[in-house]
């Protein structure tokens, strides 16, 4: 008997692949290398570490992990203000689980802040 519902945050409830690109790419320039969001490709859904630490390893770029991700998430945010929205069927469906008492939760590879800004966004608590 189903109890309970998993989703996975980017690509079933919402799509923000190219606004944390966007992001990158300003956080990047601002640190002094010009980077392509075609450079992000091979990271995609490895978490933002990856995501991060492989652009900047490709260009043999020193960064500091903790200080790039604090800045990528602040564009971030100030991007996705507005602009993010829950992919077309996500409330309704959450809506008939609720209907149907199961327990609902979600998982990422994003770091948290991540997670509770899109949330956020989503859900119009920003």
């Amino acid at each position: 008997m189903l109890k309970g519902i998993l989703f996975d945050m980017d690509g079933v409830l919402v799509d923000s692949e190219a606004y944390i690109c966007q992001a990158a790419v300003i956080m990047f320039e601002r640190n002094g290398l010009k980077v392509k969001p075609e450079d992000f490709t091979p990271f995609v859904g490895k978490g933002e570490n990856a995501y991060l630490g492989g652009v900047a390893e490709k260009y043999n770029f020193k960064i500091d992990i903790e200080s790039v991700k604090k800045q990528t998430y602040s564009i971030y945010e100030e991007i996705v203000d507005g602009h993010l929205k829950a992919l077309p069927g996500v409330f309704k469906f959450i809506e008939l689980a609720k209907d149907k008492q199961l327990k609902l939760a979600v998982a990422t590879s994003a770091d948290e802040i991540k997670m509770n800004v899109n949330l956020c966004v989503i859900l119009g608590y920003h």
